[in-house]
C-alpha cells in the first residue's frame, strides 16, 4: 500500500496541472477564426488585416469576460461600445486610430461554427470588417468551461507604421 502512495501521489500533483491562458499568442482556434475572417475580407476584395499581438491580447481578455460572465454579455457589449476599455488599451499601446469591434457567441453543439460565425459578424458588424482604413486585428475565441459555448471577439483598427 505504501509503495502504491508513493507511485500514485506524484502523478497526481504533475497530472492536475491547470491550463494557463496564453494571453498573447493564439491557440489553433483563434487562428482559424482569423484566418476565416481574412478570407472574408479576400472575398470582398479588400486587403487583408495583419496580425496586431496588442489587438489579439486584448480580444482574448474581453473574450474571456464574457465567457466568465455568459448572462451579462449583451451588458457587457454595450459597456465596451460605450467606454470602450478594451480599445483605449489597444490605443495607448499601439497609437492605433479608427478601431473598432465584434463580438458573437455560439453554443457548444454547432461543430465547426466558425465560417458561420464570421458571417452572421459579417451582416451585423459590417463596418468592422469591412472597413477600408483598417489594416491591423486580433480575434480571439474564448469557451465557457461550465457550458461549453464559445464567445468571439474581434477588434480591428489602423496602424500606421
Amino acid at each position: 500500500m505504501r509503495f502504491f502512495l508513493l507511485l500514485i501521489v506524484p502523478v497526481l500533483f504533475f497530472g492536475c496541472k491547470e491550463e494557463e491562458v496564453s494571453w498573447n499568442t493564439p491557440t489553433s482556434l483563434d487562428s482559424y477564426f482569423m484566418d476565416e475572417l481574412n478570407k472574408y475580407r479576400e472575398s470582398k476584395d479588400l486587403t487583408t488585416f495583419e496580425f496586431n499581438a496588442a489587438y489579439f491580447e486584448e480580444a482574448k481578455r474581453f473574450a474571456a469576460n464574457l465567457a466568465d460572465n455568459p448572462m451579462n454579455r449583451e451588458q457587457l457589449t454595450k459597456e465596451e461600445e460605450e467606454n470602450g476599455y478594451h480599445k483605449k488599451r489597444i490605443q495607448s499601446v499601439t497609437g492605433s486610430s479608427d478601431l473598432r469591434g465584434c463580438t458573437a457567441y455560439a453554443a457548444y453543439n454547432i461543430l465547426d461554427p466558425i465560417p458561420d460565425i464570421v458571417n452572421i459578424m459579417a451582416s451585423r458588424c459590417r463596418n468592422t470588417l469591412e472597413n477600408r482604413n483598417s489594416n491591423t486585428f486580433g480575434g480571439a475565441v474564448f469557451q465557457n468551461a461550465a457550458t461549453g459555448d464559445y464567445f468571439y471577439v474581434v477588434f480591428t483598427g489602423r496602424l500606421d507604421n
